[in-house]
């Protein structure tokens, strides 16, 4: 056995996640790119019922090429396919949706897809990133398969909690903060960090609660996109993830306690305000999420409230200016989550609760989403004809092309799940929130008149 091309193999299967099948039948050979996940030396493959599937079905001895288009380190083999069944039935899915998540879009849109665990008989290894060196025949037996059983992909500590945290919805914290910030009349920047640092605490907290009540309801299934997965997918107990959550609430609320001394006691006010909202968007008795106020909860909680808050860390006062001056990145953050929600209507009447775009439908989901859109420029450029904002805002609007494009998406149900509507939002809130800081950012160095 040879450990060091083993050790490439493993490589191989773990940074790609599609390979090339090749079958034969008695219509022939074909060859197709399919998502594949190799977990103890077999590899999991994912079939619609075309060609590709007759042939196994017909002849399971197939093929198979696993490379990222340059033939520098590539793994080729043979192997026995068997059909486990199909793919919603069948809980080694997550090996492959852990990497590839468009697969769950394409399970769930194309009908009929089935799961195929392939042992590999012999695996060709070729690795040139280093050195010219011939290819590794390698026969694979129970010593083989062993290696793979003892190097099995593992998560570490800092994986598992990057990814409960949900990191890439951070800037809809990022963006109250700065606005709230930039307005007041002086920056303490000490004060901005710790506000910043607090409040993406309590965001990641919220979202670790929240995917564990989604789960817990049963809400969560391997057709939803819009969680961490760590639970559906099988890779973070019930446990330690409720207990991750719990702690982010609590270092939150430590931060928070620092504020108050340093800035003053309507920090515990708003501090409470934005936990009740957070936590009682997914926790019984309230469950704003599944009673449709899950639009309106967001709006407050990732505009008025943390702009606000963050003034107020900066001024020691309260003010209208930064909750009215939040409208616009308040929204954005609505368009985001209805972004997800629209794309997963029919999951989440399934699952027996209401957003907005399940109330909606396909059709009004569209317009609520250019309407969303709209208050958000039209509300920028209100609060530059009443003096609010600098003229410099009016940067924002270099970013209508990626609206339009959002819009144009909106109105393709097809293409709002295959296109990721909600993240194409995210995008767009991060360049549109920017922009407007930017806007304040230098409107405070060189005002104009």
């Amino acid at each position: 056995m040879n450990a060091d091309a083993l050790h490439v193999a493993k490589y191989v299967f773990r940074t790609n996640k599609a390979f090339t099948l090749v079958t034969s039948g008695s219509s022939g050979q074909w060859a197709g790119k399919a998502y594949f996940g190799e977990e103890d030396g077999y590899l999991y493959v994912a079939l619609e019922q075309g060609r590709n599937y007759r042939n196994v079905m017909e002849n399971p001895e197939v093929f198979f090429v696993i490379e990222r288009g340059v033939p520098d380190r590539f793994v080729q083999g043979r192997g026995i396919a068997e059909c486990l069944g199909p793919i919603e039935e069948r809980p080694e899915a997550h090996i492959i949706f852990r990497k590839a998540l468009e697969l769950v879009l394409y399970s769930k849109m194309i009908p009929g897809v089935m799961l195929f665990r392939i042992r590999p008989t012999e695996l060709y290894i070729s690795d040139f990133s280093r050195e010219w060196k011939p290819r590794t025949t390698i026969t694979v037996n129970d010593a083989v398969m062993a290696f793979f059983r003892e190097h099995r992909d593992r998560y570490s500590w800092w994986q598992l909690f990057w990814k409960a945290i949900r990191p890439f919805a951070f800037p809809a914290t990022l963006a109250p903060v700065l606005v709230g910030s930039l307005i007041a009349p002086t920056l303490v920047w000490w004060k901005f960090l710790l506000v910043l640092f607090g409040t993406m605490i309590a965001h990641a907290g919220v979202n670790v609660i929240s995917d564990y009540m989604d789960w817990k309801r049963g809400a969560d299934t391997w057709r939803v996109l819009g969680s961490s997965r760590v639970l559906v997918d099988g890779i973070m107990s019930p446990r330690a993830h409720r207990t991750l959550g719990i702690a982010l609430l609590l270092v939150a609320a430590t931060i928070g306690a620092v504020l108050v001394t340093v800035s003053g006691p309507a920090v515990w006010l708003l501090m409470a305000l934005g936990a009740a909202i957070g936590i009682f968007y997914t926790v019984p008795p309230l469950g704003l999420k599944y009673r449709a106020l899950g639009d309106l909860a967001v709006f407050l909680a990732f505009g008025p409230l943390m702009a606000l808050g963050a003034y107020y860390v900066q001024t020691a006062t309260l003010d209208w200016l930064p909750v009215w001056l939040s409208i616009p990145i308040g929204l954005l953050t609505i368009a985001i989550l209805h972004g997800n929600n629209y794309r997963d209507i029919a999951e989440d009447r399934t699952a027996g609760y209401h957003t907005v775009a399940s109330l909606l439908g396909p059709r009004g989901s569209a317009y609520y989403y250019v309407a969303l859109l709209a208050g958000a420029y039209l509300s920028v450029l209100l609060f530059i004809w009443l003096g609010w904002l600098p003229l410099w805002a009016l940067v924002v609007l270099l970013t209508l092309p990626l609206a339009w494009r959002n819009i144009r998406v909106a109105f393709n149900h097809a293409r709002v799940a295959f296109s990721f509507l909600d993240l194409l939002t995210a995008q767009l809130h991060m360049l549109f929130t920017l922009a407007l800081a930017a806007a304040l950012a230098i409107g405070r160095a060189v005002p104009l008149h």
